[in-house]
């Protein structure tokens, strides 16, 4: 950390702390009066200060519990971003994976038509329009593979 960071990292805990200490020292205000007025021994400035140290404890905690709504609703937000990136991999994930099955497919319609095609050149008289037939069909995808590579079988 350089010494800007450093600084800043000192001075938030210097204001944590000094938050913290005077919470506890209202805090411990509170016990001792609490325990006068419990004996029915409280000066009037005791009173105030009781009054301020009690609206002091409240406004601290409205603040914090603002805080904590904003921060939870902001936590809910992110939740949901997250799930929706989530629920966007996942749609991609599959659209990958029909793709590479339409790749393979095609691949194999492909390497059958090259293996027709070569059949073509060396069928008997007649089977020319019966090998030509079953390429078209592979490649506009009426039959399988397997299926046009058995129509020209011998």
């Amino acid at each position: 950390m350089n010494r800007r960071t450093t600084r800043a990292a000192d001075s938030r805990r210097g204001r944590i702390a000094a938050r913290e200490a005077e919470r506890d020292a209202r805090r411990a205000r509170f016990r001792a009066l609490l325990a006068r007025a419990d004996r029915g021994m409280l000066t009037p400035e005791e009173s105030a200060q009781l009054r301020g140290d009690v609206e002091a404890e409240v406004t601290e905690n409205d603040t914090f519990r603002r805080s904590a709504g904003g921060q939870q609703a902001a936590a809910m937000r992110l939740h949901k971003r997250v799930e929706a990136a989530e629920q966007a991999i996942v749609e991609a994930e599959d659209e990958r994976d029909r793709h590479a099955e339409t790749v393979t497919e095609l691949a194999e319609r492909l390497a059958a038509a090259e293996r027709l095609a070569q059949a073509l050149g060396e069928a008997l008289p007649g089977e020319e329009r019966q090998h030509a037939d079953a390429i078209r069909r592979l490649c506009a995808g009426e039959v399988a593979p397997a299926q046009a590579l058995a129509c020209t079988a011998r």
